[in-house]
């Protein structure tokens, strides 16, 4: 996909760890056709959501009058995203990442360089505040300009959020239960560790419904099998595993996607279990969106859980959700004549159909 960046600055956040002072150093806005500056946003934005950096899933906290931060994205937003605009948001995050950073509550956590960028991935357009706590990971000049080739150590990237331009609008106009998270943020133990000051100034919240989260994993798992041909035909069994497995926990426990990990690869054989290794990445990144950590939703799984009907000669096997009397269900039980109406027959289940009638001709 083509990288495209509209603006890029990196600005300092000045802070040992231990002491409370704060200083913080503004730079210009760097160019953006800038072979160096284009490498390091581009390098930035791939670390987000890989098994190194997992992402939590969420939207920024709007309720709250006292983050400044959602409010001067929406701001920007709305605009016409210009330079000079780009630059007053990312002053209004630094402000608030001084404030947060002076808590006394915060007094272990330490500063870094902090790049904000705002550019495009083929259709899609995102925004992205990153911290590095060591500079020569990045290997800035004086100005903080990015010089020669960047090769970024994982281990330097301590936080990060990025906000999905198109996410951003659907979360604007859709129904709740239609709303998918458009924030992705990296950081260490969120709002409980001292370094969590980084995403409580930018106003973060993985405030996402266990309606959506419990969708989309479970989408996500059929998916992922599909696009993977080599264990397509243990997608059923993966799929049915984490559907049992989520319907077992008690109520009020979450799930997370290691644990749906571990209970997808039990179905796949040990010889094909690296085909398994890159589904939290998949299910955590962009695309699916789930966050690592979910509540689960009884009516979403209680839809997924199958029934199963037999009779002489024939037997049937479905999920909730496909079921019901109104015209239209994919399965349509017609109680006053006792019988049921199939629909919406996929390319196979029709070719296995028509196969059976030819070989009774």
């Amino acid at each position: 996909m083509n990288f495209n960046l509209r603006h890029c600055v990196i600005h300092e956040l000045v802070k040992k760890s231990g002491k409370q002072k704060v200083e913080v150093v503004i730079k210009p806005v760097l160019p953006s056709n800038d072979q160096h500056v284009c490498q390091l946003v581009e390098s930035l934005s791939d670390l987000i959501g890989k098994k190194d950096n997992q992402a939590a899933r969420g939207t920024f906290d709007t309720g709250n009058f006292l983050f400044k931060v959602p409010s001067a994205f929406d701001s920007y937003y709305e605009g016409q995203a210009k330079q000079d605009d780009f630059h007053s948001f990312s002053l209004i995050c630094m402000d608030e990442l001084s404030r947060q950073a002076k808590e006394p509550s915060r007094v272990a956590a330490s500063g870094g360089a902090i790049v904000f960028a705002h550019y495009s991935y083929g259709p899609s357009s995102f925004l992205l505040i990153t911290m590095v706590k060591q500079k020569e990971a990045l290997r800035l000049d004086e100005n903080l300009k990015p010089v020669g080739t960047v090769q970024i150590d994982l281990a330097k990237i301590n936080q990060a959020a990025r906000i999905n331009y198109e996410r951003f609008l659907e979360y604007k106009n859709l129904s709740d239960d239609e709303k998918l998270p458009y924030l992705a943020f990296v950081s260490p133990k969120i709002n409980q560790d001292a370094s969590g000051y980084f995403v409580a100034a930018l106003g973060c919240t993985d405030s996402i419904s266990s309606s959506k989260a419990t969708e989309s994993v479970l989408d996500g798992i059929r998916s992922y099998f599909d696009e993977n041909a080599d264990i397509k035909a243990y997608k059923s069994a993966a799929y049915e595993a984490v559907v049992y497995h989520l319907k077992e926990k008690k109520s009020g426990e979450t799930a997370s996607l290691e644990e749906i990990e571990h209970i997808t690869r039990q179905k796949v054989p040990a010889q094909k279990h690296s085909a398994i290794d890159n589904l939290v990445e998949y299910l955590n990144g962009e695309r699916i969106g789930v966050p690592l950590e979910f509540a689960i939703n009884r009516n979403v799984v209680n839809r997924r859980t199958k029934v199963r009907a037999k009779s002489n000669g024939w037997e049937l096997s479905f999920e909730r959700r496909v079921f019901g009397e109104q015209a239209g269900s994919v399965i349509q039980f017609i109680k006053k004549e006792r019988k049921v109406i199939i629909s919406q027959l996929d390319e196979n289940a029709f070719k296995k159909l028509e196969s059976a009638l030819k070989d009774d001709k």
